[in-house]
């Protein structure tokens, strides 16, 4: 394994391994290492949200919870600004299709789902998991298919591949740690661009300014806030949190978090904490402005709560909470960023992770071959 390093935020793409700040630098030395070499502007994100490229699409999204998939029921959803819906065919496998009749238009999801396939509530044409329509009564039928993606059921969550790409044969595994058991899955639309929620996911020396009602309630300002990562990682620890913290590409923050009494830190890392949180957030791009939300909250202790009646509302109601805390400030940057400002126009030590995401989307876009923070292909 990597050694872990607190990293300088940027480097110049010409620096060497030298470059690197080691843990033990004064923080004044960290400072003027910033001001010295880190490039003006190196990060511009700025102005209305631009087109996604279509690599962006050339990955595995995961895009619902198995358990809210029904064999009577349809979820519609938005994915890069296109309208899709979701539902079982006659096997039991999930199908993804275009939300949009063949014949007049009409959204299907407002349909029915009938022997596994999608029915339209306009004039009854029904269509498989693969798109293709099977029954088209009172008329002739006619040889008529609707656009369809691949579409997979692992580990209690449905997968799509949006891309013109084929897909990639495997997904990756995104269950909780062992030892742990889900207690809640929630999903959320929300009316900001899944980049800045990414950003905000992946900062967490906000949370004693911003979720001062929620779960930092009590927690003092640290004199310095660190995230220590492997040089070339996407993943890292918090000091002095107890929190390990990974963005897992192109849209997942997973995060385990030691608990610890109300207002006080226990410990500078999770191993030293007895009891754990672990998070999933999933954001998913719907347009350029909203965001489809999977949130999955699993625990390493007290598995009664899981069969305590209404608990799940519960878990609703602090996880909206805390979110809005999080987006009455999130919307403000998106209004500034469409109108010109650059929401990382100066970026600290503790940004680390975010900025790393930040490169990463900005390689995708540039359609470079190499990723930044990935394994050689």
């Amino acid at each position: 394994m990597e050694e872990l390093v607190n990293d300088k935020l940027l480097e110049d793409r010409n620096a060497t391994g030298s470059d690197v700040a080691s843990p033990s630098s004064s923080t004044s030395t960290e400072s003027s290492e910033v001001k010295r070499k880190l490039p003006r502007k190196s990060l511009d994100v700025s102005g209305p949200v631009k087109p996604y490229h279509p690599r962006l699409k050339n990955f595995w999204y995961p895009i619902a919870f198995s358990t809210d998939l029904k064999d009577d029921t349809m979820i519609p959803i938005d994915c890069f600004e296109e309208p899709w819906v979701l539902f079982r065919g006659k096997d039991g496998n999930p199908g993804c299709v275009q939300n949009t009749c063949a014949h007049r238009a009409c959204p299907l999801h407002l349909g029915s789902v009938n022997e596994g396939r999608i029915q339209c509530p306009y004039h009854g044409w029904e269509y498989t998991t693969d798109g293709k329509c099977e029954k088209m009564p009172s008329t002739r039928l006619l040889n008529v298919k609707i656009r369809s993606l691949p579409c997979l059921e692992q580990e209690g969550m449905i997968w799509i591949w949006p891309g013109d790409d084929p897909p990639t044969p495997t997904l990756p595994s995104l269950q909780p740690p062992s030892g742990f058991v889900i207690h809640a899955e929630i999903v959320m639309e929300l009316p900001i661009e899944h980049g800045l929620l990414l950003d905000n996911l992946l900062d967490l020396a906000h949370a004693p300014f911003t979720h001062t009602s929620t779960f930092a309630k009590g927690w003092t300002v640290p004199s310095l806030v660190k995230f220590l990562t492997p040089a070339s990682g996407l993943q890292g620890y918090w000091d002095p949190y107890p929190i390990d913290m990974e963005f897992r590409p192109p849209c997942m923050v997973l995060s385990t978090i030691g608990i610890s009494k109300p207002g006080k830190l226990e410990g500078q890392s999770t191993k030293e904490c007895t009891t754990h949180l672990h998070q999933l957030h999933v954001c998913i791009p719907s347009s350029r402005n909203k965001t489809r939300l999977l949130y999955r909250m699993s625990l390493d202790f007290a598995p009664v709560l899981k069969h305590i009646p209404f608990m799940h509302y519960l878990w609703r109601h602090f996880a909206e909470q805390v979110l809005n805390e999080d987006l009455r400030l999130v919307i403000g940057q998106q209004e500034r960023m469409i109108n010109g400002a650059n929401v990382w126009n100066l970026p600290v030590a503790y940004d680390k992770l975010g900025v790393r995401y930040r490169l990463w989307r900005n390689a995708v876009d540039q359609g470079d071959k190499q990723l930044p923070f990935s394994k050689p292909m």
